[in-house]
């Protein structure tokens, strides 16, 4: 892909393909940069921060309240949201749609986030980590007078960090992933993420190096971040996994 996507279109579609190292040009970043790839891309970075941010801060503090609180209903409404891990995204696309239509929120940005701000799986690693919290360092904050506020943002925040970047990039990358709900959720060309944009450069006279240079336009913050967060990446597979 990175490769055809520096030489011209006739490339891509030899058989068999072209993958020698010569002939490169420019001149499909050119036409790619010419569009609205820009429009497209701030989009994806403000659904994917926004997405990041909201399963950061919110889905933190449902994961205190199930790892170090006792209220009415807590075991069942855990549970609950664990089942959400299990149920298909497709099934809930419908009713969603509906929803949002009904609030007259599509074509906004409001359509992208307000699905996407909390994440049942980043609830159930916020509150698989906080429960190994030791009580007796949230017991000398409340002795020491700190509000129930300041024992979460100076106590149990600065203790989660490792899994808040787990939370943090595992929903970046989704989000900047996701194809299906922005193509519903969306009509006009500038409201586009970058995903949707990509695949409606191919519905008619595809341009097959200009789409591999899209698709390597897309590709590129994933693999920065990747390489820049390997450790987080792995460290997120095993986490709440084992005890102990």
């Amino acid at each position: 892909m990175v490769l055809q996507s520096f030489k011209p279109p006739t490339s891509a579609i030899q058989t068999p393909p072209d993958l020698s190292w010569g002939g490169f040009t420019l001149d499909n970043f050119k036409k790619l940069l010419d569009g609205n790839i820009w429009v497209w891309t701030s989009n994806s970075l403000i659904v994917a921060i926004s997405g990041m941010l909201g399963n950061v801060i919110l889905c933190s503090m449902a994961g205190y309240a199930f790892a170090k609180k006792q209220f009415p209903g807590k075991r069942i409404l855990f549970w609950a949201i664990v089942s959400i891990m299990m149920t298909s995204t497709q099934i809930i696309m419908v009713p969603l749609f509906m929803q949002i239509r009904d609030m007259g929120l599509l074509n906004t940005y409001w359509a992208l986030l307000l699905p996407i701000l909390v994440s049942p799986l980043a609830v159930f690693l916020s509150k698989q980590f906080m429960q190994t919290i030791p009580e007796d360092l949230l017991e000398a904050a409340r002795m020491d007078g700190c509000s129930e506020w300041r024992t979460y943002w100076n106590i149990i925040v600065p203790v989660s960090m490792p899994v808040l970047a787990i939370v943090g990039i595992f929903g970046f990358i989704t989000q900047w992933n996701d194809f299906l709900w922005p193509l519903l959720a969306t009509e006009s060309r500038n409201m586009r993420t970058l995903q949707v944009g990509l695949a409606s450069m191919q519905l008619q006279n595809v341009d097959y190096g200009l789409v591999l240079a899209g698709a390597t336009w897309t590709m590129a913050p994933i693999v920065i971040l990747f390489v820049a967060f390997q450790r987080f990446f792995v460290k997120g597979l095993t986490i709440g996994a084992v005890k102990g």
